[in-house]
Order: C-alpha cells, then structure tokens, then sequence
C-alpha cells in the first residue's frame, strides 16, 4: 500500500465512511485527487508520438538547412511525391488507403490519450485530500484473496481480477456440495474490498469449481 502527502491550501480531515449513498464534498474532493494522483500517464504512446514528431522536425530542419545552404539533401523525393499526387484522383485506391491509414493513425493517439490507463496503484477512497491513499493491484488481490480463503469450505484460490467494475475470484472446494459456499466468500471479499475502498474493482463476483 502506497501513500502520498502533499501540502494543500484549505485541507481538512474527517471520519471515514466506505460508500455512502452521497460522499461528503471533501471526500470527493479527496476522491479526485487521489484519481489525478494515481492516473496513467500513457508513456508508450507519449513517447511513440513524441519520436514520429521529432522525426518529422530533424527531416524538415535538415531539408530546410540543406536548402539555405545550395546543397539540398533530398531525403525524401519531394518531386515524384508531388508529381504522384498531381496526376492522382480522389476516388482512387491509394490516396484513400494513406488518408485512411493517417486518419486510423491518428484516432489511435487520441483514443489512447482520452481513455484512462491502467495505473500500477489502485487510489482508494478518502476524506481528506491531503492525504491520497493507494494499493497496488497484486496488493488487492492478495487482500480479496486472503479473505476469501478464510472462508469455512474454501480449498485454493485460482485465480483473483482485478476489473474496472469488479474483483473476480475463482476458488476450488473439496465440498462435494458447496451449497451457499459462493455467497459466503463472496460477502467475506466484499466486506475486505469495503474496508479498503478501491475505486477501482470495488464489487465481488464470486465463481466456485469443485477440486
């Protein structure tokens, strides 16, 4: 678990309460800070659109100074690229394939910078937003876990997901009837997700296999 002070103007503290039908307006404010604090950056993409950028500025910078100076480098052949596109059509194949390849290109950067990302902390919930408090999500799934298998009936935990919505556990029984063994494990993982407060993966689901 993973927590981050910061000096605020105006914070204050308050009682902890796990989800109330409407949080209190420092809890929310407590709730986005610690969303901004715990946000994905996206660096692959950050970083794949900084390169093709650059690219671009170190090819037009070294056309332009070599164009000053007499001696045009000619990287790219800028005169069969214009002479294509002058004798090209609208309606034709390849003109449409690289406006369609450029507009996929783009809709990719801003989805992936619009989309939230998967964060390696999960923030949970707080009253005070000088104080941010966050999990990390192997740290979550061994709470969910733990409280599942001490739970009467409970042989192996499987498997353990943490989701947006929902944390998924899939657990064995030697039980040869495990009756209502799946909603006994699944209220013992609530509670633990309840205490902790993930806003993130904050409901159980519950699948039971027999060993």
């Amino acid at each position: 678990m993973t927590t981050h002070a910061r000096p605020l103007p105006g914070g204050g503290t308050g009682e902890a309460d796990t989800h109330p039908p409407r949080r209190a307006a420092p809890a929310r404010a407590a709730d986005r800070a610690a969303r901004r604090a715990f946000h994905s950056r996206r660096v692959v993409p950050a970083l794949v659109a900084a390169l093709l950028v650059t690219a671009a500025g170190v090819l037009t910078a070294i056309e332009v100074i070599s164009a000053l100076a007499g001696s045009p480098a000619r990287l790219v052949p800028y005169e069969r690229v214009a002479s294509w596109a002058t004798g090209a059509r609208y309606k034709d194949w390849a003109p449409l394939l690289i406006a369609a390849g450029l507009a996929l290109l783009g809709l990719v950067f801003l989805v992936a910078g619009l989309r939230p990302g998967r964060g390696r902390l999960v923030p949970l919930h707080g009253d005070d937003p000088d104080l941010i408090v966050g999990i990390t999500r192997s740290g979550l799934r061994n709470a969910a876990g733990a409280a599942a298998l001490g739970v009467d009936g409970v042989f192996d935990v499987a498997r353990v997901k943490v989701g947006r919505r929902k944390v998924e556990i899939v657990l064995t029984s030697a039980l040869r009837d495990p009756g209502d063994l799946g909603e006994r494990v699944r209220a013992a993982v609530q509670r633990r997700l309840d205490e902790l407060g993930p806003m993130t993966g904050g409901r159980a689901v519950v699948n039971v296999r027999r060993k």
